[in-house]
């Protein structure tokens, strides 16, 4: 594998989609989201203007987890089923380049553009508030957009393999689509479980809230679970949820982080398996 060819390729996926308008708007939204959450944050606390970092991440997670996964999976699902349908795949092979050095690079250039996206949106919106509440919590903050970009990354890995597999650029999408909304719905999958299993709403919401094991577990199977969980224990979060339950020690933010690095690995070494073999 040629580091020249690959950052070729890198670097034409991230021109092409570095100017899309989406890209650009979502950007702007990171940064609007944002400041908008710090200042409802300082508001709720009583502050002059803006809150403090925790405080804005706190309330910025749900949106972010939306958003962030739809970007990545908007940026990787045609990657390689739309350009095999176009003709556009066919007429790369065919010059001196390995199928590698192509799968690289598109997930080299396109992962520049989300790490872009996400770094200038949350860094913007991040110093903004710097400037009006303080620099309290600024490292943990700079780990959250690591996070954000993992989290981001992970979603572009399994969007990239989706493409790899399926022919049709529909079919990728719809993919992507099954697998954003898996996530979306797991957490209430489980406590759906929990309750039909005997756990009780009053057991969940007490003053000594706690939560079978297995459920803590089963946090493994939801990136954006762990995204929200490891922001929390960035700044130091003792407690989940908003309740009086503490995280299992277990679920430490190394952990979280070795297991987000794995569900970012494996569909990519699988994209890259699936395309070597894939016909063209």
């Amino acid at each position: 594998m040629k580091t020249s060819k690959v950052w070729a390729i890198a670097k034409k996926e991230f021109r092409d989609h570095i100017r899309n308008r989406w890209i650009i708007a979502l950007t702007f939204i990171f940064v609007v989201l944002t400041i908008a959450a710090s200042y409802l944050t300082g508001g709720k606390a009583g502050e002059e203007l803006f809150g403090r970092l925790q405080g804005t991440v706190s309330t910025l997670l749900s949106i972010s987890s939306i958003l962030i996964p739809l970007i990545a999976i908007m940026l990787g699902y045609s990657t390689i089923s739309g350009e095999g349908e176009n003709g556009a795949l066919p007429l790369v092979l065919s010059y001196p380049i390995t199928r590698g050095e192509v799968l690289v690079g598109k997930f080299l250039g396109l992962s520049l553009v989300l790490i872009a996206s996400i770094a200038f949106g949350f860094g913007l919106g991040g110093i903004v508030i710097a400037v009006f509440a303080g620099i309290e919590n600024t490292t943990p903050y700079m780990v959250f957009i690591l996070l954000s970009i993992l989290l981001g990354g992970i979603y572009l890995s399994l969007s990239i393999f989706f493409s790899a597999v399926c022919k049709k650029r529909s079919t990728s999408i719809g993919a992507g689509i099954l697998i954003f909304f898996w996530s979306m719905i797991y957490g209430t999958i489980v406590f759906g479980i929990y309750l039909s299993t005997g756990g009780t709403l009053e057991q969940l919401m007490g003053s000594e809230s706690t939560l079978p094991g297995w459920m803590w577990k089963s946090i493994v199977v939801s990136p954006m679970d762990m995204h929200g969980t490891s922001a929390m224990q960035a700044f130091g979060l003792e407690k989940a949820f908003g309740y009086a339950m503490d995280v299992p020690s277990y679920l430490n933010l190394e952990f979280l982080v070795v297991i987000q690095l794995l569900w970012f690995l494996i569909p990519a070494i699988l994209a890259y398996f699936f395309f070597k073999r894939r016909d063209l």
